[in-house]
């Protein structure tokens, strides 16, 4: 039988409440409340080269850079139980290619009840409810996909969840480093206004901690390791199936891109093309940006960067916590591993790898769709989570 307050159960309770159209959701069978607040990012207009989309017969308005609904938009805040902290929050990240927030919901609720913080969901540019709806529209994806596969005989891994990225990846790589640019300042901003006093729900100079996934886990070792204006000098940093640098990444999946765009994205960690990236950025890079280009450097490449890395781990890294799984294929532990500890183990990151007794895969760690080892995913969702909101209180 399965247990009334179980994850599966939490999780589907959740998702049909949840609403990003609605300005507070309270849900009494879980002690739990949604407030939706908007953002506006302050990140400037920046419009792909004016170049002809290599494949411009799958979608021309996927390659689209400046999108109105990217720049101003809605983010939810989950609050669960008794009393919650107003001088501090948890940031959560999430993973690449997601375009909905439901299985994060129950992530937020319960680290909310087990910390007593109110979490924040965040979503990173163009993903989200920052992208059209059509690029998460199984129909038109459908097609799309449809068209690569007739396009392509080497095509691997291509479905209608990964088109959309795909897509834009192969036809113009450099908007990810963009995207990823943009979801940076935009979390500075958001870290700002916390520390100012400035948003409505949060007293001045809240610490603002940081749960990251996947490719979020990327993004927020850049906050945490570079720091700027001083905004992250308290924040307790958890990963989950993340943590690696990005040339270690496996990014070829149904449900991130298919291995021609992972290509054309690789292809950017490469140290000629790094700085040749940095060069093509240059005319639209912003004055805050420029002092990260080291920390994005030693970030993208595991070998190259390795003594810049534990420089810095060495003074940040007591406050990282890093949870990889064991038949993760898209953030390998072993990388995970390289990247944050040394092969001597004297640098202070705490690094766990876990397995699950179910099977599983990177994008979905606690699936809900067997009856039968909901039990299992239950306690396996609890022994990550337990981990996660004891390192964050």
């Amino acid at each position: 039988m399965v247990k009334v307050m179980s994850f599966p159960f939490q999780q589907k309770i959740l998702s049909q409440c949840f609403r990003m159209d609605q300005a507070n959701i309270r849900i009494d069978d879980l002690s739990t409340e949604i407030i939706n607040c908007r953002f506006d990012s302050h990140f400037p207009a920046v419009v792909a080269p004016e170049k002809q989309p290599i494949w411009r017969c799958f979608d021309a308005g996927l390659m689209e850079a400046k999108l109105q609904l990217n720049d101003s938009f809605t983010y939810p805040i989950i609050l669960s139980g008794e009393k919650v902290k107003n001088d501090e929050a948890i940031l959560l990240l999430h993973g690449l290619n997601e375009r909905s927030w439901s299985k994060y919901l129950v992530w937020a609720k319960y680290l909310s009840e087990q910390t007593g913080q109110a979490v924040i969901l965040f979503p990173l540019a163009f993903h989200m409810n920052r992208s059209p709806g059509a690029w998460n529209d199984p129909r038109v994806m459908s097609v799309v996909s449809a068209q690569r596969k007739a396009s392509f005989n080497d095509l691997r891994d291509s479905s209608y969840l990964n088109a959309a990225l795909s897509v834009r990846l192969e036809n113009y790589p450099e908007q990810f480093i963009l995207s990823g640019m943009q979801s940076y300042l935009d979390v500075v901003q958001f870290a700002l206004t916390l520390k100012e006093g400035r948003h409505p729900l949060f007293a001045r100079n809240t610490r603002l901690n940081i749960f990251s996934y996947s490719i979020g886990a990327f993004l927020s070792e850049l906050l945490i390791m570079r720091n700027p204006l001083k905004l992250f000098d308290q924040t307790k940093l958890c990963l989950f199936c993340g943590g690696a640098t990005f040339d270690r990444m496996n990014g070829v999946s149904r449900f991130i891109m298919d291995n021609r765009a992972f290509r054309r994205l690789n292809g950017l960690a490469t140290s000629g093309n790094f700085r040749r990236l940095r060069a093509y950025l240059r005319p639209i890079c912003l004055p805050e940006l420029k002092s990260i280009w080291k920390t994005l450097w030693y970030m993208t490449f595991l070998k190259e960067g390795q003594q810049e890395r534990n420089e810095v781990l060495n003074k940040v890294g007591n406050r990282i916590f890093a949870i990889g799984l064991a038949r993760d294929t898209v953030f390998p532990p072993a990388d995970i591993l390289a990247t944050l500890q040394n092969p001597q183990k004297d640098i202070p990151t705490r690094v766990e790898i876990i397995d699950f007794p179910y099977s599983y895969t990177h994008e979905i760690p606690f699936p809900t769709g067997n009856e039968r080892i909901y039990d299992q995913v239950d306690a396996s969702f609890r022994l990550v989570f337990d981990k996660v909101a004891g390192f964050l209180r």
